[in-house]
């Protein structure tokens, strides 16, 4: 299967660790020239020298919180003046605090919807008159398993974020179809990154044994399914979530 991504522009958002990375690298392996973005300087410019070193692409990276219209515009702009066009946005920033609701504030709740949905809002924002000009583009977010179905060990405000990623999704895909914009999410579930390396192994071991492949997932394999939705050989398909949970469903 060919995926038909060489010379195409990206950005993806969270770039610095895990899934953010591993899709960087994924794209730029297909030919993408990439405007990385991460609050982290030393994490972003790991990764941008790795790309570098392994594809040979053009990276460029712009750090900031995504939550922010000023780093949403300043994405796409760099974007059209390193590269003249924009094609790709991977909306992967996120936060997961793990809190019982009782103990999340109002102001903690609104860190993680601004975090987590107003960037992604803002950012396909950002990118839609680019997209709408080339008569082509790709948007994917990242949602989770606890958007689709809450979470015990997932705080209120994540789950509630991934939840609204999905509906966004959805509009965006019926409203922006017409200009042969694609936008897709997926939802993982138990992936091997920092964050679910923080449980005890006593927890770990439990949800190991919830799912039915009896393993994690790898960031590698949620990075291989986004790189085809960003692709021509997704052409036909947009509004859609793409579980990767390994049959875990929570």
């Amino acid at each position: 299967m060919k995926m038909n991504l060489d010379g195409r522009v990206g950005i993806v958002t969270g770039a610095g660790r895990g899934i953010g990375k591993e899709v960087a690298l994924g794209l730029a392996s297909e030919g993408v020239d990439l405007i990385l973005n991460d609050v982290d300087e030393s994490l972003g410019n790991e990764t941008a020298k790795e790309i570098i070193e392994k594809t040979g692409r053009k990276v460029r990276l712009v750090l900031g919180d995504v939550s922010m219209e000023e780093t949403a515009n300043t994405l796409v702009k760099t974007a059209m003046q390193e590269f003249g066009k924009l094609d790709i946005l991977i909306n992967n920033a996120g936060i997961s605090p793990k809190l019982p609701f009782w103990e999340i504030t109002p102001e903690a709740f609104d860190k993680v919807i601004s975090t987590n949905l107003r960037s992604i809002f803002i950012c396909s924002k950002a990118a839609f008159e680019p997209m709408k000009k080339n008569g082509w583009g790709r948007i994917v977010n990242l949602s989770s398993l606890a958007g689709r179905h809450g979470a015990i060990n997932s705080a209120a405000h994540y789950s509630a974020s991934k939840a609204g990623i999905i509906g966004l999704t959805k509009t965006l895909a019926r409203q922006m179809g017409k200009h042969n914009i694609t936008v897709n999410c997926v939802a993982p579930g138990r992936i091997d990154t920092a964050m679910t390396r923080m449980l005890s192994p006593e927890k770990l071991k439990e949800v190991i044994e919830r799912i039915p492949l009896r393993r994690l997932g790898t960031t590698e394999e949620v990075a291989s399914v986004i790189v085809f939705l960003a692709s021509d050989a997704a052409a036909y398909i947009t509004g859609e979530c793409v579980d990767i949970t390994g049959g875990y469903t929570g």
